[in-house]
């Protein structure tokens, strides 16, 4: 399992508990956004700069996981497609989405 973070909107609080969480589990975590991101020195964690435009880190992630993975997104449409493709989609305050909701 793999966790993606759609990070050009995830609150910075939320992407320090996601540094610590996959330091002390040692899951592989890489944030995906259009801007140059900042991660800590780790072999768990990286960052991934898309280019700019509508839906680009969005596309980005859906291409890259796989099923089981854990995509951290507040973006409706993006959890909805990483449900289709047998991911588990998860909002920023720790509420996972669902085909029913």
């Amino acid at each position: 399992m793999q966790i993606w973070v759609d990070a050009d909107a995830c609150p910075v609080v939320i992407k320090e508990i996601l540094f610590r969480a996959a330091e002390r589990a040692r899951v592989s975590t890489t944030l995906v956004a259009n801007k140059l991101l900042f991660v800590p020195p780790s072999p768990y964690l990286r960052s991934m700069q898309v280019g700019k435009g509508f839906d680009v880190a969005d596309n980005e992630i859906v291409a890259a996981l796989a099923a089981g993975d854990l995509v951290i997104t507040a973006d409706i449409p993006l959890a909805a497609q990483v449900i289709a493709k047998g991911g588990h989609a998860l909002n920023p305050r720790g509420e996972f989405y669902s085909v029913e909701n």
